[in-house]
């Protein structure tokens, strides 16, 4: 079966199951987290997830590339570095693959989560090669079309 080219999910109707958060990661409190599937690509690359959790304070380390979108209630996040990142409804923020957090929620958190499985190796070269390829492509297909586009407006242009 084809994977259809468009997938739409209603996240209100999202089924959520429990999703329980690592133990040794949680630091306070009794989170309880909830997830639901929205979407997957084909290859089970991408895929977007519906994400809540209930208050605590937990570790959380990123094995994927991950940007969410807050839809209900806050979170405050911590950083390796020590940056605090105070998220509420309506912000985005982006985790790259390698990434360590520290959330605390006060009291509930739901997010949307674009999440995607990072490319290594031949995979990422082969990637960056058919893009640059697809740049020189388009320059040259540019190219040529401005110089017909010329050459044609000479012909047409009376005397």
């Amino acid at each position: 079966m084809l994977h259809p080219p468009v997938i739409q999910a209603a996240v209100e109707a999202a089924q959520l199951s429990s999703t329980p958060i690592n133990p040794d990661w949680i630091i306070d409190g009794s989170p309880a987290a909830r997830t639901a599937s929205l979407s997957r690509s084909a290859d089970g690359s991408v895929w977007t997830d519906l994400w809540e959790c209930t208050a605590g304070s937990f570790h959380w380390h990123y094995s994927i590339n991950e940007t969410i979108h807050i839809v209900d209630g806050a979170a405050v996040i911590t950083d390796r570095d020590g940056t605090v990142w105070h998220v509420k409804a309506g912000d985005v923020i982006q985790f790259l693959v390698g990434t360590k957090a520290h959330w605390h929620i006060p009291q509930y958190v739901r997010k949307v989560a674009f999440c995607s499985k990072p490319l290594y190796g031949p995979a990422a070269t082969l990637l960056r090669v058919q893009e640059r390829i697809g740049n020189v492509a388009g320059r040259v297909i540019r190219r040529i079309r401005a110089e017909h586009m010329t050459a044609l407006s000479l012909v047409l242009i009376p005397l």
